[in-house]
């Protein structure tokens, strides 16, 4: 089983430390949305495994299974008022969910889903940015467009943020336009803090289907005449320094 590292920073604590109770425990193990000082003895079923971290960076192994946890496993489990920013994980979990949902809402049987494509024109869509505003292709025609697919779990994501705010101040003339599912105030509390200064589009699901099978982020730059020049999913200094190129190259044409 693949294990994912998954870093809840973008979450509030439950509680100063003033607040905090002295007898709390941070767990080992989540399992079904029960919390377990040792591994517990699931029943067999279908299981995933992955790792999550809460803010002070205390981590829990998270295996949940595809079966109903007898009575007698859940009465071992630690009272989740007992257990020490039970919520960050808990968040964290119906996060995921929720990313996947969406993520693999376009995927077909044989593995297959639509994402924009270089030399494809760029789909039709309405979205509306976090002060209200509607968006569509009209919105952008004649324009080079710049696209970044983020949510808030991303790393990298949160991560590239200040630099590619760069890129906007080096191109005034481009559109550069950042998309996620957060709505406006959570995606305000993030932009705001990694200072990411594009126009951003909120409660986005419909692209978030575009990620399929790939990883976050998602960044695309469409030409003045709508055609799609460049899609790339992930991020690190080589694939910035391409599409920072490919969209000079937009830009001038």
């Amino acid at each position: 089983m693949k294990l994912i590292a998954f870093i809840l920073a973008f979450l509030p604590l439950a509680a100063s430390a003033q607040e905090e109770r002295i007898d709390t425990v941070i767990p080992k193990f989540l399992s079904n949305g029960y919390f377990f000082r040792e591994m517990p003895q699931l029943p067999d079923g279908e299981k995933s495994i992955l790792r999550l971290k809460d803010k002070e960076g205390n981590s829990v192994v998270v295996i949940n299974v595809n079966a109903t946890l007898p009575k007698s496993l859940i009465r071992k489990a630690i009272p989740r008022e007992q257990v020490h920013n039970a919520d960050q994980f808990l968040n964290g979990i119906n996060m995921m969910a929720t990313m996947r949902e969406l993520t693999q809402a376009g995927v077909k049987s044989d593995g297959t889903w639509y994402s924009p494509k270089e030399g494809e024109s760029f789909p039709p869509f309405v979205e509306k940015d976090m002060e209200g505003r509607i968006w569509t292709n009209d919105s952008v025609k004649g324009h080079v467009m710049v696209l970044n697919l983020w949510y808030s779990g991303c790393g990298p994501c949160r991560a590239e943020m200040p630099i590619l705010s760069e890129w906007k101040e080096q191109l005034p003339g481009v559109m550069f336009f950042s998309a996620t599912y957060h709505d406006a105030e959570t995606a305000r509390k993030i932009t705001d803090k990694h200072h990411f200064t594009w126009t951003h589009l909120v409660e986005a699901k419909d692209m978030m289907a575009w990620i399929g099978n790939e990883g976050f982020p998602l960044t695309i730059v469409v030409d003045k005449k709508g055609i799609v020049r460049h899609a790339v999913h992930g991020t690190n200094d080589m694939k910035r320094e391409e599409l920072l190129k490919i969209i000079k190259e937009a830009d001038a044409e």
